[in-house]
């Protein structure tokens, strides 16, 4: 019994070494932790899909994004915000979620999501995109998560992942 003591307590002293280690380096920190990585991994699957569901998703997520913020418009006037259907509005549209979708991919992985992390920032800042934004962004992607997903959303998991990963942006 002594034995199974001590080889427990060695394997919770490793295992708390090693979460402490990978927090250092993890921007995502504790909050964000494995579980949750995968289960926003998987649903961001799900929902964002393959082909012409991107599109359509696409299309519900900026719809709920300019519903909700009118006056955001007025910073995507270099894609033409004016209209959610123009070609250069969509391609800015598919190149946003792709790389969205690339720094959820990258979730598990600290050093590439510090650099996927560094690139978003940048290039936000080059295309004028402001923090303010990230806050009106994160609402209008849990209401369409919500409805692709329905009861499958994991909303507290989503919540403190993207909490996190767009505090990094700021």
């Amino acid at each position: 019994m002594l034995l199974v003591v001590v080889l427990l307590g060695c394997t919770v002293a490793a295992w708390a070494e090693e979460e402490s280690t990978m927090l250092e380096e993890d921007p995502l920190k504790h909050s964000c932790g494995p579980l949750q990585k995968i289960k926003i991994k998987r649903q961001w699957r799900a929902a964002y899909g393959e082909g012409s569901h991107r599109l359509e998703f696409a299309t519900h997520f900026w719809s709920r994004f300019f519903k909700g913020h009118p006056k955001d418009r007025e910073g995507f006037k270099e894609f033409r915000g004016d209209n959610i259907y123009s070609p250069q509005f969509q391609a800015f549209s598919q190149r946003r979620l792709a790389a969205f979708g690339m720094v959820i991919e990258t979730t598990d992985d600290p050093e590439a999501l510090k650099v996927m992390l560094e690139y978003a920032k940048a290039d936000d800042k080059s295309h004028g995109i402001k923090p303010e934004f990230y806050e009106d962004t994160r609402d209008a992607l849990m209401e369409t998560l919500g409805e692709y997903l329905g009861s499958h959303l994991d909303w507290d998991a989503w919540t403190d992942c993207l909490n996190l990963l767009l505090n990094s942006l700021k």
